[in-house]
Formats: structure tokens, sequence, C-alpha cells
């Protein structure tokens, strides 16, 4: 029987239709489009074009990310009002620039509409986290970004460059349709998400929670360097999101016909990414090859915009209110790293494309290892009904899984006892043997018998081995009962 608050948690979740989340998904391209190339806190070479030289940023989008952060801790229930509050502001300011102020008061404007989107970053991540259905988060990074990429496209491209006073009008309808957005959702406490407390009964999946925070970091820090990269090749910033809008909406029409899950295909954009930037090192000697590389790293920020939704698949499954807060910790610590590697390796670029291939290849082999808990966790479904009936039908499931717990299922996928069955859905779940005898009120001991016990019935010599094997049976069970 699942925990009370998650089933409460997976009650809230809002589903909103693809056009719903297209509003929201202007975030990025306001994000993205217009604060990333404001100065040269994280890009090689601001290209936003200001009427003003931009200060570094470093120090206004770290305090940003703090307040973030400690906002996201202390009143995670407002963070909806948060999000309708700043954006209003954001386009007080962004208005602000269209009027003749004296430089001073422009240049403190820019400042802060740099600072309300940054603040509004971890924000973002919530609500997708929190508050929007499984299906609804995929619509966003995938259909919703591919919009939001290709706008960005279009105000960083190269052949008709953009002028500063499109610029502003890009950012006042990104604002616009963020507050309309925001006022449409529910803002009160009852819809926010209720938190794991002391004595729940929620145990934490420790390994997969690490696995997916060093995802987070790695993505975080591919995702500023990206552009970064490209933006060093004549109209490579625009190829590069291009590219990357055109693989979001593939990603989306796979998912939609129900093809291929957008967990299964991260791997092999992580490799053609980390290709790309190895393939941008040698353009020095052979510049022909340039477009080719920025194509690749465009494939290679694809999985880098997927970081909410490795919260929301934690998040379904264990809701702490300092998951998605860390996550931006993290994230900040990227905007640091990257920003400290522009201003150190400026005039060695060499040095910056081997990190990052480096990089991009550690973090291809952590997510090979941790994508079967990811499919798992978020192909696992929880009832969405919490009525007197379905705990009184869970209560009588649970006695006959006692009662029964050394005799065989009859499911053509498995040969487990209903016990073992158990013990290997947590095992799925990146539980640790000590934390599945705690889940289960079992010995360790026990628990490493069943283990060994599964490991030989499905003639696997790993839990990896194990989930993998596990998601293809459920998998092709799927497919013969369509």
């Amino acid at each position: 029987m699942e925990n009370r608050c998650i089933l409460e948690n997976q009650k809230k979740r809002l589903s909103y239709p693809v056009s719903r989340v297209l509003l929201f998904a202007m975030f990025c391209f306001w994000q993205m489009g217009f604060i990333y190339f404001c100065g040269p806190a994280l890009n090689v070479n601001g290209r936003t074009p200001l009427p003003m030289n931009a200060d570094n940023l470093a120090l206004l989008i770290a305090g940003a990310y703090v307040v973030s952060i400690l906002y996201m801790i202390f009143i995670p229930g407002r963070v909806v009002w948060g999000e309708r509050i700043l954006s209003v502001f954001s386009l007080a300011s962004a208005i602000g620039l269209f009027l003749p102020f004296h430089e001073s008061v422009f240049r403190m404007l820019v400042n802060a509409h740099v600072f309300f989107c940054c603040v509004m970053i971890g924000f973002e991540t919530f609500i997708i986290a929190n508050y929007l259905s499984e299906k609804s988060a995929i619509y966003t990074l995938t259909a919703g970004y591919a919009l939001a990429l290709f706008l960005i496209a279009f105000v960083q491209n190269d052949l008709l460059p953009i002028t500063f006073p499109v610029f502003r009008f890009a950012a006042v309808f990104a604002l616009v349709c963020l507050i309309v957005f925001f006022f449409m959702m529910p803002a009160d406490k009852k819809s926010c998400p209720e938190y794991i407390k002391k004595g729940s009964g929620i145990v934490a999946p420790v390994k997969l929670m690490l696995g997916m925070y060093f995802m987070v970091f790695v993505s975080a820090l591919m995702a500023v360097s990206g552009p970064s990269i490209s933006g060093t090749v004549k109209n490579g910033v625009m190829i590069t999101y291009l590219t990357d809008a055109a693989a979001s909406i593939m990603m989306y029409v796979l998912y939609k016909r129900k093809i291929m899950h957008p967990f299964r295909v991260i791997s092999v954009c992580l490799v053609i990414g980390g290709a790309g930037v190895l393939l941008m090192l040698g353009t020095e000697f052979a510049p022909f090859f340039s477009m080719s590389a920025c194509v690749m790293i465009g494939l290679g920020m694809v999985p880098c915009q997927m970081i909410p939704l490795y919260n929301l698949v934690v998040m379904k499954n264990y809701p702490s209110r300092y998951l998605v807060p860390i996550t931006i910790g993290l994230a900040l610590i990227a905007v640091l790293v990257q920003s400290a590697m522009i201003e150190v390796f400026r005039d060695e670029t060499a040095l910056i494309y081997v990190s990052y291939a480096m990089i991009m290849g550690i973090l291809v082999m952590v997510y090979l290892r941790i994508e079967p808990y990811f499919i798992h966790a978020f192909e696992k479904k929880i009832p969405e009904e919490n009525s007197a009936k379905a705990i009184e039908a869970n209560k009588l499931e649970k006695e006959i899984v006692t009662d029964q717990r050394d005799s065989k299922t009859e499911s053509d996928h498995s040969l487990l006892s209903r016990r073992e069955t158990e013990v290997m859905d947590l095992i799925a779940g990146g539980y640790t043997n000590q934390e599945i005898a705690n889940i289960l009120f079992i010995s360790v001991y026990t628990v490493n018998d069943h283990t060994k016990k599964i490991y030989k019935k499905l003639d696997v010599h790993s839990r990896l081995e194990a989930v993998q094997k596990i998601n293809r049976m459920k998998a092709e069970e799927v497919l013969e009962n369509n």
C-alpha cells in the first residue's frame, strides 16, 4: 500500500494540454534567449545588443539563486504566488527598457531583470517537479521547449541580427505568456504537495538520489556551456538551438505516439553531444566541420533540459521539500564553475572543449547506470483515488501478499514469489538492501537471500541487470496487451 502522502500528491498533480504548457515554456525563451547572453558572466561573449557595456553578472546571478533556494525551503506553498509577483515585476522592468532613462537607471533595470529571471529559474523546476503530471511535464520539456528553442534561434541568429528594440518586445511577449500561465494555476496552499515529515514511514532511495544529483550538476554545466562553445562559430548558436528544437519536437512525437520514452534517447544524445565537442576542437584544423559540430552539440543539449523531469521522478517516490532546492544549488555551482572556466580559459578554448568532452563522457556512464531506475520509477503506477474502498482493497491485497509471500505469481513475465516481487520492485526503485529491509520490516539477511534468488531466477548477476530485465519484460507485456 502506498504512503498516504504519495497518494495525495499524485491526486493534486495538474494535467495541462500542450497549448497551456506552451505558455509556461516561454520562460526558457526569456531565460536563454535574453538573460543568458546579456553579458560575459556565462557566455564567452555577450550577444544581446544592450546599448551599454554589461557588468559581469556572476555575483548577481548567484544571489538570485540563493534567494530562490531559501524561498523554496521555507515557504514552498507560496511558490506560485512568487512566480506571479516576480513575473509582474519582470514585465515592469522590461517595459522600463522602452523609456529614455539615464544609463545608470537603465543598467539598474537590466540588473533587476536578470535577478528576477534567475530567482524564477528555481521556481520553474519546482513547478514541474511538484505540480505537473508526468505527461504535462514531458509536453513542457519537449513540445513547449521546441517552440522556445526555435524562438531563441531566431533572436540569436547571425544572418539577420536582431536589434535591442526587438529584444525588448521579445522579453515582454514571453513575460505576458508567463503571467497568463501563472495566474491560471491554483495558488492556494492546498494545491502544494505534502512533504515528508519525521516518522512518515517513507524511506529515501539514497543511491538513486545521489545519481540524480550528479546528473543534475553535469547537465546544468553542459546546458550553459553548449551555447558558449557553439557561439565561437558564426551561425553556431542558431544552428545549435534549431537542432535542439528539432530533437525536442521529435521526442514529443515519439512519446505522444507511445513509441519511445524520452529517457531512452538521452544517452544517445549525450554521446553525440560529447563527440560534437571533440569535433569542435578539431575545427581549428578543419573549419568545415564547425557546422556539423554545432548540430551535434545541439543534440547533446536535449538531455540537459530534462533536469526538472529527473526531479519529478524522485519527488513522485520521495516528496522532500529539499529536493528542488538542492537541485538549484547544484545548478548554481555549475553556473559558477562555467563562469570561472570562461574567465580562466577565455584564450585557451581548446582546454575548455577537452574538459567538456570528458564531462559528457562521465555523464553518459552515470546515466546508463541509473536510466533503468528512472524508467521504472517514472512508469510506476500510483493510484489516483484514496477512497475508503480503495484503502480497504489495498489492505486486503496486503493480507493476501503476507499469507502467500512464498507462493509463485502467475504472471508470464516473472517467476518470482510475491515477496520476491516486492523486493524486486524496491530494488528497481533504487533502494539498497538495508533500506528494503527497513521498508518491509525484515532483516537485511533475508533481503540478501531474496536478492540471490531473484538473480538466479532472472539469470542476471547485478541489480542493474535485474532492473533492465524487469523493464524489458514489462515493455514486452505492454506490447502484447496492445
